[in-house]
């Protein structure tokens, strides 16, 4: 017969690209689990403990971490192994006392950084929706999958720079603001927005991004506002 469910493992020769992980060393890599980020830009948090941050052996040795409630992503316990982490995720290791931001690494793939506590405190979001909810609250959805109550000024495409459950401040995505392409072929460029094409039922919004002595156009999906 054949499958007609979703499986529940992926093989490491067809896994995404994004995970960025050894290919031949065992057949399989632990699928993260649904919701958050899209599959093909996520990788579950056991196994960045076993494969990027080397805090863990085995399987067995990152449970352990994980039931103990030694894990915190975004400030919040993790406690199941297919948890999904990725760009823009702060993890909090409480053996260590030691903080890690998911960036982003040569086109597009994982990375991971250790920083500061400070700089751990806050996290630069993308607006990618905002709806009304029930009671007709106004809330907007960010990349990382979190959904929180809207402000005002903010349009789909902006940042915000959270701290907390609390919108510190925004950031516009318009011509002049400082972005930073956390997904194609030219990830991870730094630069500036020069202009803004809008999208059609044919194309999406493109931007014109200068970095340095370099000018490019990706989509507008692509990049990510982190400064004015």
């Amino acid at each position: 017969m054949s499958n007609k469910g979703n499986n529940r493992h992926v093989k490491r020769l067809a896994a995404s690209k994004y995970m960025s992980i050894e290919r031949k060393t065992s057949a399989y890599v632990v699928k993260p689990a649904p919701g958050r980020h899209t599959l093909d830009a996520n990788i579950a948090i056991t196994t960045v403990l076993k494969e990027k941050l080397h805090v863990a052996g085995n399987s067995k040795e990152s449970r352990t971490l994980l039931k103990a409630g030694k894990i915190f992503v975004n400030g919040k316990v993790v406690k199941e192994e297919k948890y999904p982490v990725g760009f823009g995720d702060v993890i909090f290791l409480k053996p260590s006392d030691s903080h890690y931001k998911v960036g982003v690494g040569r086109y597009g793939t994982f990375n991971i950084e250790k920083v500061a506590k400070k700089d751990a405190e806050e996290i630069t979001c993308k607006v990618v929706g905002k709806y009304v909810s029930k009671g007709g609250k106004l809330m907007m959805r960010l990349h990382t999958g979190t959904i929180i109550p809207a402000e005002k000024n903010v349009n789909v495409n902006d940042s915000v720079i959270i701290s907390g459950d609390k919108v510190k401040s925004v950031i516009k995505l318009a011509p002049g603001a400082k972005c930073m392409v956390y997904k194609g072929v030219h990830a991870p460029v730094h630069g500036s927005v020069k202009s803004i094409k809008p999208g059609n039922m044919v194309r999406d919004a493109t931007a014109e991004i200068e970095s340095g002595k370099e000018r490019f156009e990706t989509t507008v999906d692509n990049i990510i506002a982190v400064g004015a």
